[in-house]
């Protein structure tokens, strides 16, 4: 079965994980329109990609708390979408 899934996670400027815990999720990240400056999402080779502000990214079966992004204290991303299984 298939849950909802609606996040709003706080920013800060270490790398914060989009869920503390596992969950596998087809989601689209987006970064606020009112963030005033880049966020940065950790590759999973530990690349660093700039998110611009009001950015959606669609991602499938990603398990939640490994994706990690920061930018500075204040900044937020969103999460919405369902779970995988």
């Amino acid at each position: 079965m298939r849950n909802l899934i609606t996040l709003k996670v706080d920013l800060e400027s270490g790398y914060v994980p989009m869920s503390g815990t596992s969950v596998i999720a087809t989601f689209t990240l987006t970064a606020a329109h009112t963030n005033t400056q880049d966020a940065i999402l950790e590759g999973t080779d530990g690349k660093e990609i700039p998110v611009a502000p009001g950015t959606q990214n669609y991602l499938e079966r990603v398990d939640l708390s490994k994706v990690k992004v920061k930018s500075k204290a204040g900044e937020s991303m969103f999460v919405v979408g369902h779970s995988a299984e």
